[in-house]
């Protein structure tokens, strides 16, 4: 028969028990590949881009271009009732009141530009650029958008090693606490050696929920960077691996970021071009067919028809628009101009971006190792300092700096490995690797 306190232990466990696997159920196991597929799917930022570029190709039509000819039809029908009162030449006089009148009429029409200046064949080459450009634009935020994962992903990596080292700490002042009691109790501690192990397990309770704090906030914005609500619980399975890289300057040809200012002077050049080609003159060939039908009641005319077809070819130009083309044209090559600075300043910016980011990344790869040999050390020398804790053969100041030396060392080497992957994620998107 089970004891009335042992029945009530059961219950607890069991009920603690349902509220852990319901909570392990209740969160996703969430690996960094699986983030980033997400959010290339989902990406409200990436939605747009996709959109924009799927609005550049659409636009990019010999149609939309001028290269093709404009075929229109029309036609109509007009009834109307006349007060007639008609005097011919040889004396007769016709005279009908409410005499109904009807015309139908109906028309096909081609036009056709044969010559613009060359200004269809740039539009052409305009349209074709500013698809380029949406494309390197859509895969650029891409980029950026998986940039943004990766740091999001590792932030939450970061704030769950933190909690995990408080953990740690809060196990040594349990048992700093619980030994404190005892000595306290048999004769052999001092109250202060136990306040002050109750202080430091409060500091470390606060912290901990300081970090929880954190770790929501992380695990929030990555939610959102993953279009989906925010509190969507999940875990991180993906630990900080590091592969050594280099910013070469062999791969700068794979820069989008250089790609897209190139193509946006492209984009520029062949605007310059268009609006050069309004200087010429305009060239169509206009084709139709025509029928015309007229019925009336009364009069002299009582029936018309006609119908055939017609062509022709109609030449325009011109030669004064109060210099509205000249202004275009000198605003079409000063944003040329503008591009050509741009670019300009894009590589020299990349250059930048190359000796800073490899400068760092090498610096954080030695502080890594440097902070991975400090942590071993701490953890070593926190283990001795709490079997001596055990044995009575310590004190309240040597638990304290090595809890304090493990708690500063965990948290530089978490910042380390962070700070050496996001410069690494950067270093590939400089190279244009991050999309494959």
């Amino acid at each position: 028969m089970i004891s009335g306190n042992y029945l009530h232990r059961f219950i607890a466990l069991a009920f603690c028990w349902i509220l852990c696997s319901a909570d392990c159920t209740a969160q996703e196991s969430l690996s960094l590949k699986d983030a980033i597929t997400k959010a290339i799917e989902h990406n409200y930022d990436v939605r747009s881009a996709s959109l924009t570029a799927n609005q550049a190709a659409n636009n990019n039509t010999a149609g939309e271009a001028g290269l093709l000819p404009v075929v229109t039809v029309e036609g109509g029908f007009n009834r109307t009732d006349l007060n007639l009162n008609q005097k011919l030449s040889d004396g007769r006089v016709i005279e009908r009141n409410a005499a109904a009148s009807e015309t139908f009429s109906a028309a096909a029409q081609v036009s056709w530009t044969l010559f613009d200046g060359m200004g269809m064949f740039v539009r052409k080459s305009r349209l074709e650029s500013q698809q380029s450009e949406s494309d390197i634009a859509l895969r650029l935020q891409m980029e950026t958008t998986i940039t943004q994962v990766v740091s999001a992903y590792y932030a939450v990596l970061v704030q769950e090693q933190q909690l995990a080292a408080l953990n740690e700490l809060l196990k040594v002042d349990s048992i700093r606490v619980r030994l404190a009691e005892i000595r306290l109790e048999s004769g052999n501690g001092a109250k202060p050696d136990l306040l002050q192990a109750r202080l430091d397990k409060n500091l470390h309770l606060s912290q901990q929920y300081e970090v929880r704090l954190l770790l929501a906030g992380q695990q929030e914005n990555l939610n959102v960077l993953l279009g989906r609500d925010p509190g969507t619980l999940f875990t991180v399975t993906d630990p900080i691996e590091l592969n050594k890289v280099t910013a070469d300057a062999s791969t700068r040809p794979n820069d989008l970021r250089l790609k897209l200012t190139e193509q946006q002077k492209q984009t520029a050049f062949q605007q310059l071009r268009e609006s050069r080609s309004n200087l010429y003159p305009v060239l169509r060939l206009n084709a139709s067919y025509v029928y015309n039908q007229t019925e009336n009641e009364a009069g002299f005319l009582l029936r018309n028809q006609n119908d055939g077809p017609g062509f022709g070819l109609n030449l325009s130009w011109t030669l004064f628009d109060g210099l509205r083309t000249n202004r275009t044209i000198r605003n079409a090559k000063l944003n040329l101009q503008r591009f050509e600075i741009q670019q300009q300043r894009e590589l020299l910016y990349r250059q930048q971006a190359e000796r800073r980011l490899e400068r760092e990344y090498l610096a954080q790869l030695e502080i890594v190792k440097l902070e991975e040999e400090r942590v071993a050390m701490a953890n070593e020398n926190l283990l001795i300092v709490t079997e001596r804790l055990r044995t009575g053969l310590t004190n309240s100041l040597e638990i304290q700096d090595a809890q304090r030396n493990y708690q500063d060392a965990t948290s530089r080497l978490y910042t380390a490995r962070y700070n050496a992957k996001i410069s690494e994620t950067e270093i590939l998107k400089l190279r244009g690797e991050l999309l494959k």
